[in-house]
């Protein structure tokens, strides 16, 4: 338990909170009572209906979902979940000195331009520098979903925050087990992750690098997410869709009978293929017999029978697994 600094309410915390947020005054305050005054909020524009009719809408149109979903689908839970985010803006500057990749060639091919006898790799150095401003996302909540943690957030939209918005909705505001220091921290060394994979795009060894890394704005955003779940004939699927923009985070939806049947037909009949293909490969079958009638070698074919047929049998596999297993489906960027 926790007791506000501002309105004295008595609230609950887990453990690792270090950043709370009153649920009666909605004040930012530290553990210490310190007030946290960059607090900000992403309004939400899709109440919980628009959100559900979004989400039916979305998964109706994915591959093998049945065609009754939007009628059939019965929603059974839901609940607005405000999870915290750390946003930083980053300044990087590097300046790097490293060895490249090239190559001489030699003796075209007449027959196939472009296409060399001999090719000498050597190193080079390279040198250059990478100037960017990153704007980076910490997720508040250690043990937050990876789909949740990584989804767009509208930065450009937030404005303070308001818990009598957050009210509006019954919506459960998370407090942050990150402070602001260690979201910098955290910042700092994912632009210099993102510098590095810069540099990298360019040298294939860094000999010396030289970064200037500004951690500049860094301020604590609440994003709501409908948590929703839905049932569809004796099952139940889950979902999260952003209530700011409507933005499927990630759905689980139903594959329908007919879509499962074909998908584990074909896979069965290219697993078959495959493995006939390996068979013919390895000599189990007569192969010179059956190709006595034709103009390609039985070494040409067999060499590739292994290859096709090895293909075939996983693609087979696959599509079976596809077809026969539940499936979760993420919106893209």
């Amino acid at each position: 338990m926790a007791k506000c600094a501002f309105c004295d309410a008595n609230f609950e915390t887990g453990p690792g909170d270090v950043l709370l947020i009153c649920p009666y005054c909605g004040t930012a305050q530290t553990t210490e009572g310190i007030k946290f005054k960059d607090h900000y909020m992403i309004r939400v524009h899709f109440d919980q209906h628009q959100a559900q009719t979004t989400l039916l809408d979305w998964v109706s149109k994915q591959l093998g979902a049945p065609q009754d979903l939007p009628v059939a689908a019965q929603f059974i839970e839901y609940q607005q979940v405000w999870y915290p985010f750390w946003i930083s803006r980053v300044d990087a500057r590097t300046d790097y000195h490293g060895m490249g990749r090239d190559a001489n060639f030699y003796n075209e091919w007449p027959q196939r331009p472009g296409a060399y006898k001999r090719i000498d790799f050597f190193w080079k150095p390279e040198s250059g520098q990478f100037t960017r401003r990153h704007e980076i996302n910490i997720a508040g909540v250690k043990d937050i979903d990876s789909d949740i943690r990584n989804h767009p957030i509208p930065t450009r939209a937030k404005e303070y925050f308001s818990h009598a918005h957050a009210e509006e909705f019954d919506g459960k505001v998370l407090h942050s087990n990150i402070s602001e220091e260690q979201a910098r921290v955290t910042a700092r060394q994912i632009a210099f992750d993102r510098q590095t994979r810069l540099v990298l795009q360019e040298v294939s060894k860094i000999e010396s690098r030289n970064d200037d890394i500004d951690v500049g704005e860094t301020y604590l955003v609440h994003v709501p997410v409908w948590e929703l779940a839905y049932r569809y004939g004796n099952k139940k699927y889950k979902a999260s869709v952003s209530a700011p923009t409507g933005y499927v985070i990630e759905s689980q939806y139903p594959r329908s009978m007919s879509f499962r049947a074909g998908g584990i037909g074909i896979g069965l009949i290219m697993l078959l293929l495959g493995i006939g293909l390996i068979l013919i490969a390895f000599n189990i079958f007569d192969l010179r017999a059956l190709l006595s009638g034709l103009t390609l070698g039985p070494d040409t074919l067999v060499g590739g029978g292994a290859v096709s047929g090895g293909l075939l049998s996983i693609l087979g596999l696959i599509l079976i697994y596809k077809a026969a297993s539940g499936k979760e489906a993420k919106e893209k960027v």
